[in-house]
């Protein structure tokens, strides 16, 4: 009796750990190539996809480029996003926004995930301050390859990232 109560207790411990390993989150092709880098804000790129959105509209053209130490000031200020899987619970899919740099920057962390289609990311900002999240942002995937992010936000606005 005492052995196949310790055989039962082997398969529950090994049958657990197997099911333990099968929730980790699991990243598609898509998620992969989403992850693989940490995306900078392009400012420039941004700038004129919505300069490109008010002639569209308007009819009004502008041509606004940032330059020299005016650019510089907006790469410092501007931010990365990197993409993953939650180092502490990797059950989740996790990403960071980062905002500044050096003793300047500033950490915003979440939780994203695909919708259905893999056609948006839903993310979900952690509010370290009140300890909960925030609404979740839906973030449509205008054109994601090795060398380009464009995100479109709700409000129809799109922002362009590039690998840092």
């Amino acid at each position: 009796m005492r052995k196949i109560f310790l055989l039962a207790a082997a398969v529950l411990i090994v049958f657990t750990a197997c099911n333990e390993e099968n929730k980790d989150a699991k990243l598609s092709e898509k998620g992969e190539l989403l992850s693989s880098v940490v995306w900078k804000y392009d400012t420039n790129a941004s700038i004129k996809g919505t300069t490109d959105a008010i002639e569209d509209t308007t009819g009004i053209s502008a041509d606004i480029e940032l330059k020299d130490d005016v650019k510089a000031i907006g790469d410092f200020f501007t931010g990365t996003l990197q993409f993953g899987v939650d180092s502490n619970d990797p059950t989740k899919l996790s990403y960071e926004r980062k905002y500044g740099k050096g003793i300047f920057s500033v950490n915003v962390l979440g939780w994203w995930e695909f919708n259905e289609d893999e056609t948006a990311i839903i993310m979900t900002e952690w509010d370290d301050v009140n300890k909960t999240t925030l609404d979740p942002e839906k973030k449509k995937i205008v054109k994601l390859t090795k060398d380009q992010l464009i995100l479109e936000d709700s409000k129809g606005v799109e922002h362009f990232y590039i690998p840092q």
